[in-house]
């Protein structure tokens, strides 16, 4: 795993990665708090009181350790743009994937004000690419509830 060394606590982000090399699907992309010191794996559910992580794993959203799989979600594979996206100017804050420039049918909310983005890797083979980290404009909607499903963080 790679946390971005970069706390995120205010506007409107997105951090977006290309996926040159995914073999299998422990590789993702996602988001921690950024007082967390000790970094645990995403899928470390027996500690979830101190796992403050959110990451998108396959079709998998896994939030504080617990997944959930959302069928409707796409894989990320080889070649993939991948982008997480935080609003922590909404309210409550929301948290959306994009595959491929495509918003993916989720949204996470109510996670701490202050986050570093994080990847995760499969294998040793797998590859990330580093693309952007941009701040955009307040005007830009990601939340889309009508037509996601929503998780919480708490």
């Amino acid at each position: 795993m790679v946390v971005f060394d970069q706390e995120i606590s205010s506007g409107i982000w997105e951090f977006t990665v290309k996926g040159n090399q995914i073999r299998t699907v422990g590789t993702g992309i996602g988001i921690i708090d950024a007082r967390q010191i000790e970094i645990p794996h995403p899928f470390n559910f027996r500690s979830s009181s101190s796992n403050n992580s959110i990451c998108y794993i396959g079709k998998t959203i896994w939030i504080k350790g617990i997944g959930k799989v959302d069928t409707g979600s796409n894989d990320i594979k080889s070649g993939d743009e991948v982008s997480a996206i935080v609003n922590l100017e909404s309210d409550p804050h929301s948290f959306n994937i994009k595959v491929n420039n495509e918003i993916q049918p989720f949204s996470v909310i109510s996670f701490p004000d202050g986050v570093k983005f994080i990847l995760t890797f499969g294998t040793m083979n797998d590859e990330w690419e580093f693309i952007s980290l941009k701040e955009l404009d307040k005007g830009s909607n990601f939340n889309g509830a009508e037509r996601r499903k929503i998780y919480k963080y708490l």
